[in-house]
């Protein structure tokens, strides 16, 4: 049986004073293995194994990509600036309620809009009839008529400013403020209605008061009135309902009051005179610390 010296030392044995990496490998016969640093390096590198048609792929989805960038780019940009498309036989703003408003309100808008052509639609009528009452020498035939005119002229685009529009951009834009808007100048508008719905002679409304004046002494002209003061009820009704509809709107979108006068804040402050007032202010505050 052979014995073994423990004082010899036995080369091929493994020191266990060497780093790792420097020990020999038994299955490498170069003596030492490769280092784990190539080996990572080799293992991070992206374009490691593949070929030049791979590449050459990656490279084209890469430009595919930003070329779709672009377009989505530039097609906000032309959004951004809408060409006009209303009304149809001028057109002088852009509206379109199937792309501008979002689902959940579409409905409120289009009853909104066609709240607004039965304004345009009773003051057409009630112009008709005004001008009846010249033609057959009613009462204060000559200041209704007059009146009546002037706010079928001026009604028709002041209404679709100042009380549809801004329910249109309030649904668009979850916007409280437009909503308050709408709030306050489509009850305005109501208002007006109902008082021309009484018909006072020379107020400009053929309502009750001139209908039943008329039909004791021409006859069409007193159906004229009593049709226009019926549409006039009826449009007052209407819009209450679409004011309740609005309402029931606003509370569903968390919108409230606070937030209104928030936007309001925000909105004269960003504005050209807020800037001016908030500059002045500075220049007033930093004035008096120099005292």
């Amino acid at each position: 049986m052979a014995t073994i010296n423990p004082f010899t030392v036995d080369e091929e044995r493994e020191n266990p004073f060497e780093a790792p990496e420097e020990r020999p490998s038994a299955n490498n016969p170069w003596g030492t293995a490769p280092s784990s640093s190539h080996s990572r390096q080799a293992s991070s590198n992206p374009y490691a194994g593949k070929s030049i048609r791979e590449l050459d792929l990656e490279k084209r989805e890469a430009e595919v990509r930003l070329k779709e960038a672009q377009i989505a780019e530039r097609e906000k940009q032309l959004n951004a600036f809408q060409i006009p498309n209303w009304p149809k036989f001028r057109p002088m703003i852009y509206h379109d309620i199937e792309k501008d408003i979002p689902e959940g309100g579409r409905w409120l808008v289009k009853r909104v809009y066609w709240a607004w052509y039965l304004a345009v639609l009773v003051y057409f009528v009630n112009a008709i009839a005004a001008f009846s009452l010249l033609v057959t020498k009613g009462e204060a035939g000559g200041a209704t008529f007059g009146l009546a005119l002037i706010i079928f002229l001026i009604g028709t685009p002041v209404s679709f400013v100042f009380w549809y529009r801004p329910l249109y951009n309030g649904v668009k834009q979850d916007s409280s403020i437009s909503f308050f808007f709408f709030y306050f100048n489509y009850g305005f508008h109501l208002g007006v209605a109902a008082l021309f719905a009484v018909g006072i002679p020379g107020w400009g409304g053929c309502g009750v008061i001139l209908a039943l004046s008329q039909l004791g002494k021409n006859v069409p002209s007193g159906v004229l009135c009593a049709i226009s003061a019926g549409l006039f009820i009826f449009e007052c009704v209407y819009g209450l309902w679409q004011i309740k509809n609005a309402t029931v709107y606003f509370r569903s979108k968390g919108m409230s009051a606070q937030q209104a006068r928030n936007q309001a804040v925000a909105g004269f402050a960003g504005s050209k005179v807020g800037k001016e007032l908030a500059g002045q202010a500075v220049k007033t505050a930093v004035a008096d610390m120099r005292r």
